[in-house]
């Protein structure tokens, strides 16, 4: 497999709560495409930089980094480092992210400066992935408004839809600002303990609810995955017989086939108007995210990401 689609795929993975295992799948989702065959570059959006801490890259060599592409202090070619190890491109993030909503504020078409800044990789590699950060900030606007498609790691626990919830509310709102926003590639349960009490409901009611939006692969608790990173090594570099690995491993195989089958699509819709292609190829049945538990109902991220129109 030398590509998953026709085109070049931006896909964000992201999710506005921390800690839902973000950082360890934008890495092994880009070290499982990078084995299969793609081309793939990996940018670190986060202002802790974990992505290129875990693959290498102390705080000290981070620049230029994906902050200095953004606020036009480097040029995008420079910031991008060759990892021999994972088999994949990275580009790295920095303390200066922090800064980006103030950086930018006064910048003409602030919310698509990544698009800007990506648009000439395009033609380099297959899939581009970004670590997006836990937040609702100007830096997460830019990555849904940059995407193709996007990711989303759900801990199957209340306040893990509630990160969803809030991620809707972000997508909503691009959409509105600027009349489009990219479809939802895949919801991937994360950190899932079947043996925590309630697990079992809340992932029943998040497929219920999103259907076949959520990925069949789950990400469940594996030692590998944690100590992978402190050796600067993806979970295949760490250990490819580990549990962690052989689920990366599907997550990818289910990432190529719906990426194809968006292709697949895409060309069989051509004639269609973009409108009814996006509502094809995103319908969604229900508007609002589930709730446990008797909690109020939300903005769901399954709508705001349905019927748009296309870029």
């Amino acid at each position: 497999m030398a590509s998953p689609s026709d085109s070049t795929q931006v896909i964000p993975v992201i999710n506005n709560k921390g800690g839902v295992g973000k950082t360890t799948t934008a890495i092994n989702l880009a070290a499982g495409l990078s084995r299969a065959g793609a081309r793939v570059l990996l940018v670190d959006l986060d202002s802790q930089g974990s992505a290129s801490l875990a693959l290498g890259v102390p705080r000290s060599k981070q620049h230029p980094s994906s902050a200095d592409v953004l606020f036009g202090e480097a040029p995008t070619e420079a910031a991008i480092r060759q990892l021999d190890g994972p088999g994949f491109d990275l580009m790295p993030g920095s303390i200066e992210l922090a800064d980006t909503d103030v950086r930018l504020a006064q910048v003409q078409r602030r919310e698509r400066r990544l698009s800007a800044v990506l648009r000439p990789l395009r033609d380099e590699y297959d899939v581009m992935l970004m670590d997006c950060p836990p937040s609702t900030s100007l830096l997460a606007v830019n990555a849904v408004i940059a995407a193709d498609a996007f990711l989303i790691p759900l801990l199957p626990s209340y306040l893990g839809l509630e990160g969803i919830v809030s991620l809707g509310e972000v997508i909503s709102k691009a959409r509105d600002s600027l009349g489009y926003v990219a479809p939802v590639l895949g919801i991937l349960l994360t950190l899932v303990d079947y043996d925590k009490e309630g697990t079992e409901q809340i992932i029943a009611q998040v497929r219920d609810h999103y259907g076949d939006k959520v990925f069949d692969t789950e990400i469940g608790p594996d030692v590998n995955l944690e100590d992978a990173p402190g050796y600067e090594q993806t979970i295949f570099e760490f250990d490819e017989t580990s549990r962690g690995a052989r689920q990366y491993a599907r997550l990818t195989e289910e990432v190529i086939e719906r990426l194809r089958e968006r292709e697949r699509r895409k060309n069989e819709s051509s004639s269609s108007t973009a409108g009814d292609v996006a509502q094809s190829a995103e319908r969604d049945t229900n508007g609002t995210a589930p709730r446990p538990n008797g909690a109020p109902d939300a903005p769901d991220v399954a709508a705001a990401a349905g019927p748009s129109a296309s870029r």
